[in-house]
């Protein structure tokens, strides 16, 4: 695991880079958790100087940004919960409706839908529609009727 070091004129502190095991953030990147503030501040009070220990308002503040890391943790999960309320009601009401749908090779794919099967990935839940006996992803869907479509 690789260091990150910093260092003033009264001591040098080393705590553990952000970790490969960290949550990915939002653009799919790594970002920094509650397990890597928690550590960096864990590093923080166990190297200070004993003589000029970390002022009562820097503690306050660091903590004021855990709590509000946390609510917006907690605020995450809640919207994806409510995406996937979302989205499996919409492909729900997909059964009985015909489709149209482009596939990855250029062809269409239509006709009604029988029904529909779930995976879920990192908490983020992505439908299937069952379309002629074949698996058609959601996201290629580009038609939703209730009478028969003809394949272009």
């Amino acid at each position: 695991m690789t260091q990150v070091s910093s260092s003033s004129a009264s001591n040098a502190v080393q705590v553990p880079a952000a970790s490969a095991s960290s949550a990915p953030g939002i653009g799919g990147s790594k970002s920094l958790g509650k397990q890597d503030f928690l550590k960096l501040l864990m590093a923080q009070l166990q190297h200070q100087d004993p003589l000029k220990p970390m002022d009562d308002t820097a503690m306050m503040a660091q903590m004021a940004q855990f709590s509000a890391l946390e609510a917006t943790q907690q605020l995450n999960t809640t919207i994806q919960q409510n995406n996937n309320v979302q989205t499996i009601a919409q492909a729900g009401g997909l059964i009985g409706k015909y489709i149209l749908a482009n596939q990855a090779d250029g062809s269409t794919n239509s006709g009604a839908v029988s029904g529909v099967n779930f995976t879920t990935t990192n908490g983020v839940v992505t439908p299937t529609v069952l379309v002629n006996g074949i698996d058609v992803d959601y996201s290629t869907i580009v038609k939703v009727s209730s009478t028969p479509i003809a394949s272009a």
